[in-house]
């Protein structure tokens, strides 16, 4: 027997592998094995008692290059010193968000173990790319609804970074020679109980323009990638396919690379693994306090309201640029969606005919950002497509969706109904509020998101996930039901107010107030008790007096006086329960009572939400009226007047409840306004309109006069540009701010609470 000594130097250097298995094998005479664990530049070595004969040595170890010597002839003792090459391979990703791919994770686990945020939040964040740069599948499809690279400037500004990197250290590190057997894979793993993972990202197959999905939703899982291809290192390019929401709640995704040494762990099995876990970037909506970039306003037989809204516009400072999208003009245009493992066209139910106007009914306003490649952060546009299917939709995937404006439709392909809830004027974001509860301040710099859902008027369950998955700005939710549309922007805004030096105060909510309006007419009687209310007012030079022309709604002349709205007489318009006639008393009661009372409690809503007290509340003159009946039976708590016996055919009862109704503004609606950057854009409320020859227009608007009053009292605060869209968006339930839409940018946290950490969502937020 001889003593043969198997003799191994490690290389110096760092690297996270230890263990090696020598074998000696001889036809002959049975296996010798055993297992050393190596230390970097230090020689190790195990003497074997064997027969003299002819073996074979080898020796292999994760990462370790294998040594396999046939034909060694033992003739008695001897000793076979080997210098072992250590050759491995890494995955990299921007885990510190600086724009740099970083060192390699930890061995055989997952890098970081959490996402998490703040200054020192760990964890890539990968573009959702929803815009269109170009050469992209179809119209209507987004850069991440294909699977290529949509051109250069998708691959810089659309898409992440992935490094595979060969690391190599020993006596032939300058000239590493890999093993022909050894393969790589790589690998994308989900969260438990969310969608498959390749649903959710794709990597390509370079970063090259056209480079091509070897994972996603439309290949696969798992990608072999050959060594050669990698060579000393290799870059993918990676794009998340969706934001988080329905079947992704947490965003996240890892990726994995296996090693396979064959070797070592039998053909097709990993030998060791690195895994790096991400997450999609976050969609923000947009709030007030954000600086107007460009406004958006559908092409609808609504002329003169468009060169009004206009002229407002290029008065604004800094100006707002107007596009008029054009549904008429727009090519029916499919809506692509993820059915599974495949793109498909979504089909919601037939497009109605004719025009569509309302422009924020259509889509979300907001913004994305994530870390650059390189230095520097990327920004886009994001609107979030509301789940309504009507005309406008053609116009945004043919016109807006483009390198600069990405769509995002969370509810595509879901069963989710379509209703008027899910349009985009019932989805609003407060500005920058603060929570203080026992002592404990909760700050929302992004502000919050506040929709209605209750009984009657319910927001899609996806794009409800999808807003609630951002984590970014908690929803409030309020009660809708008292209204036939079923909007929050019909009961409520915020402006801007930049005098406190809280920046969570910087604006004053706007709310809708019947009682207000009320109090005003009542104030104004005695003197102005003829003042026409609901009329236009046109004077007449010649005579020196006023026509006036009453408005109408479904046809019927809405013109009276203050008297007649204060008084007991028919008013003109009829009960929707039966069709039968009501008085302006009924009117004013259900009102005063009823209407003001289901706004306050909107109003309770927000001040349990966030710090809201009464004199950040600018109340609103806005008359309403019963425009549909909610059947069924009421209970005593729903009644407006425990004294008034049963439901005074609806008017005793609180709109939204059973047994009553659903409510239309009568006056213009004034909060349904277009807040700009210093100008306020308001429908005309058409309230008691004041003879006064001492005015420059011989008269005024008792309830423009009002609200003008008080936004003067906000220092340096808006203009108010008060604009007739009666005609245009009145009569059809809607107002200026149904009918608009916009671009704003990012808002500078940086600027607003004084620190570099609230520059970037990702270091300003927690979780």
């Amino acid at each position: 027997m001889a003593n043969y000594t198997v003799q191994l130097n490690a290389p110096a250097g760092v690297y996270p592998f230890n263990s090696v298995r020598i074998s000696l094998t001889s036809d002959a005479h049975p296996q010798k094995t055993q297992d050393l664990v190596v230390t970097p530049n230090v020689t190790v070595s195990h003497v074997f008692d064997i027969a003299d004969g002819t073996w074979r040595l080898k020796v292999s170890g994760a990462g370790f290059v294998p040594v396999d010597e046939p034909g060694i002839v033992v003739n008695g003792d001897a000793t076979n010193a080997k210098n072992l090459d250590v050759v491995w391979y890494t995955l990299h990703t921007d885990r510190n968000r600086d724009g740099n791919l970083d060192d390699a994770g930890i061995l055989n686990q997952v890098t970081p173990p959490a996402i998490t945020y703040g200054v020192g939040g760990v964890g890539a964040i990968i573009p959702v790319n929803c815009n269109r740069d170009g050469n992209n599948t179809a119209v209507g499809y987004a850069d991440n609804q294909d699977q290529r690279v949509n051109g250069n400037n998708d691959l810089v500004t659309g898409t992440s970074r992935l490094e595979i990197r060969r690391n190599a250290l020993g006596p032939n590190a300058g000239a590493p020679v890999v093993p022909g057997g050894w393969g790589l894979e790589l690998r994308v793993i989900g969260a438990g109980g969310e969608n498959p993972a390749r649903q959710h990202l794709r990597i390509f197959n370079g970063i090259l323009n056209n480079s091509t999905e070897i994972i996603g939703p439309e290949t696969t899982d798992i990608a072999a990638i050959t060594t050669g291809n990698v060579a000393a290192s290799k870059l993918f390019a990676l794009e998340a396919v969706r934001f988080a929401g329905t079947g992704f709640t947490s965003g996240q995704v890892r990726i994995v690379l296996h090693v396979i040494q064959p070797e070592v762990t039998g053909a097709g099995n990993p030998s060791y693994l690195y895994a790096d876990r991400v997450v999609a970037a976050r969609w923000v909506g947009n709030h007030h306090l954000q600086t107007v970039a460009r406004m958006y306003v559908a092409n609808a037989n609504n002329a003169q309201f468009r060169v009004d809204l206009g002229a407002a516009a290029g008065a604004d400072n800094p100006v707002i640029p107007v596009t008029v999208g054009d549904p008429a003009a727009a090519t029916p245009t499919g809506v692509p969606y993820l059915n599974g493992n495949a793109w498909a066209n979504y089909r919601g139910g037939t497009v109605p005919a004719g025009d569509d106007r309302w422009m924020r009914d259509t889509i979300v306003s907001g913004h994305c950002s994530w870390p650059g490649n390189g230095t520097g952060v990327e920004n886009k546009d994001v609107f979030m497509k509301a789940h309504r299917w009507r005309p406008l939709q053609n116009w945004v995937y043919e016109t807006l969706l483009n390198a600069n404006v990405g769509i995002s439709y969370p509810a595509a392909g879901s069963a989710d109904a379509i209703a008027s809830a899910n349009s985009g004027g019932n989805i609003a974001v407060t500005p920058p509020v603060q929570k203080t509860a026992n002592g404990i301040v909760t700050a929302y710099r992004y502000g919050r998101i506040y929709y209605g859902h209750n009984r009657y008027h319910r927001v899609d369950a996806s794009s409800r996930d999808f807003m609630a998955a951002q984590n970014m700005q908690t929803p409030i939710i309020l009660d809708t039901d008292w209204l036939l549309v079923g909007h929050v922007d019909e009961m409520m805004t915020f402006v801007p107010d930049n005098n406190p030096g809280n920046a969570f105060k910087k604006w004053k909510l706007l709310v809708a107030s019947p009682a207000e309006a009320y109090r005003l007419m009542t104030a104004a009687q005695g003197a102005h008790g003829a003042a026409n209310v609901l009329n236009r007012a046109a004077w007449d030079g010649v005579h020196n007096r006023f026509d006036y022309t009453s408005l109408q709604i479904n046809g019927t002349n809405v013109g009276a006086t203050i008297n007649a709205f204060l008084g007991n007489g028919p008013a003109p318009l009829t009960n929707p329960r039966d069709h039968s006639n009501y008085t302006y008393k009924q009117l004013r009661d259900w009102n005063i009572g009823g209407v003001e009372t289901v706004i306050a409690r909107n109003v309770a809503v927000l001040k349990n939400a966030f710090d809201l007290v009464d004199t950040d509340i600018i109340k609103v003159p806005v008359i309403f009226f019963p425009e549909g009946y909610n059947p069924g039976d009421f209970t005593f708590a729903d009644k407006v007047s425990g004294w008034t016996i049963g439901r005074d055919n609806g008017f005793n009862v609180y709109p939204g409840k059973q047994g009553g109704f659903q409510c239309g503004a009568l006056t213009g609606d004034m909060p349904n306004m277009f807040v700009g950057n210093d100008r306020l854009m308001i429908p005309k409320p058409f309230g008691p309109w004041i003879e006064d020859n001492t005015n420059p227009n011989h008269g005024y608007d008792l309830f423009e006069r009002d609200l003008t009053q008080k936004i003067a009292a906000i220092v340096n605060g808006p203009t108010c540009d008060f604009i007739d869209d009666w005609d245009d968006y009145h009569v059809a339930l809607g107002e200026i701010h149904c009918g608009t839409n916009e671009l704003r940018t990012p808002y500078d946290g940086q600027a607003a609470f004084g620190n570099v950490r609230y520059a970037n969502w990702w270091t300003a937020v927690d979780a």
